[in-house]
């Protein structure tokens, strides 16, 4: 088969094709493609110089087409709509979608967002499906590498930074939470009661809450870490079923304290200012997306009461 350059080729030239093809008359195809006579007989030689085959041939008078004319007009209708298929902007319909959009994260904001997301997405894109996969080793490189459309994360990225896009789902303060059986439950916690408590520590990136013990050690003090877990909410469980403290943000409500046997407690004045931002990240390669433009908008709707001025 020879070799084609496509940067040769002028693409407009295929639509006139098309209707030369199908009037089989120059003066017909420039009345219906609104072009001057000159103008279509300019392309009809651009055509046949590119194509190197005179497509029409006068027989008796009239215009017949080749054989090449005639397998190219076979073939023709499909590749422009597959051109515009290309160019043209893409439509999503949320009633009709039948697509998975896949997150990925840490477990505590997969099991925050994902829940209100899944509600919200049912009623509006019944069809559509969830799924979600806790990967805490290298939260980002899902958005990296494909395989997640949204990254449900705290954490900052430090590599492609540049090719990510992020909004913030709400900054919270913490509370200290701990048994409902506990002897300080539903008390204010000072630094002296913080100190004199075992803690519970979740390690997400393999160090735990260091930001809290970097103030401690501002403080010239040092806390007592006793466990030390790598799932949030099984670290909420052992806080309802010990005498321990386990600092949550403040997102959570009542129903989930409920659930693990622990209370809230306002936190000790050095970690007043101590506060958690959660972000949606997502990649260049779906910022424009309809899908993916329709999932953040939602998003942004299930989680608008967390963000200050909305």
């Amino acid at each position: 088969m020879r070799q084609v350059n496509l940067r040769s080729v002028d693409l407009n030239l295929l639509v006139v094709l098309e209707k030369l093809l199908e009037t089989r008359h120059v003066s017909v195809a420039a009345t219906q493609l609104h072009m001057s006579q000159p103008a279509v007989s300019r392309a009809l030689q651009r055509l046949r110089d590119a194509l190197q085959d005179p497509l029409l041939v006068r027989i008796a008078g009239d215009y017949e087409l080749t054989e090449r004319a005639m397998e190219i007009q076979r073939l023709l209708p499909s590749a422009l709509a597959t051109i515009k298929d290309v160019i043209a902007k893409p439509e999503f319909d949320p009633t009709t979608a039948e697509e998975t959009i896949r997150f990925s994260g840490p477990e505590l904001e997969l099991n925050l967002y994902g829940p209100p997301l899944l509600r919200r997405m049912k009623r509006e894109a019944p069809a559509m499906k969830l799924e979600m996969k806790s990967d805490i080793r290298n939260q980002f490189e899902p958005l990296e590498n494909g395989k997640a459309h949204f990254v449900l994360s705290g954490q900052t990225p430090t590599t492609a930074t540049s090719q990510l896009h992020r909004f913030s789902l709400g900054r919270f303060s913490y509370v200290c939470l701990m048994s409902r059986n506990h002897p300080l439950a539903g008390k204010p916690v000072s630094l002296e009661d913080y100190l004199s408590q075992d803690h519970i520590s979740v390690m997400i990136t393999g160090a735990g809450h260091s930001i809290i013990d970097e103030k401690l050690a501002v403080l010239g003090h040092k806390r007592n870490v006793a466990v030390k877990i790598g799932s949030f909410f099984a670290a909420m469980h052992f806080c309802g079923q010990s005498d321990m403290l386990f600092l949550v943000p403040s997102i959570f409500d009542t129903q989930i304290y409920t659930g693990h046997n622990t209370v809230p407690s306002p936190v000790p004045d050095f970690l007043k200012d101590h506060h958690q931002e959660f972000f949606l990240y997502w990649h260049e390669r779906y910022h424009h997306d309809p899908m993916i433009k329709w999932t953040r908008n939602l998003m942004k709707e299930t989680t608008k009461q967390y963000r200050a001025g909305e």
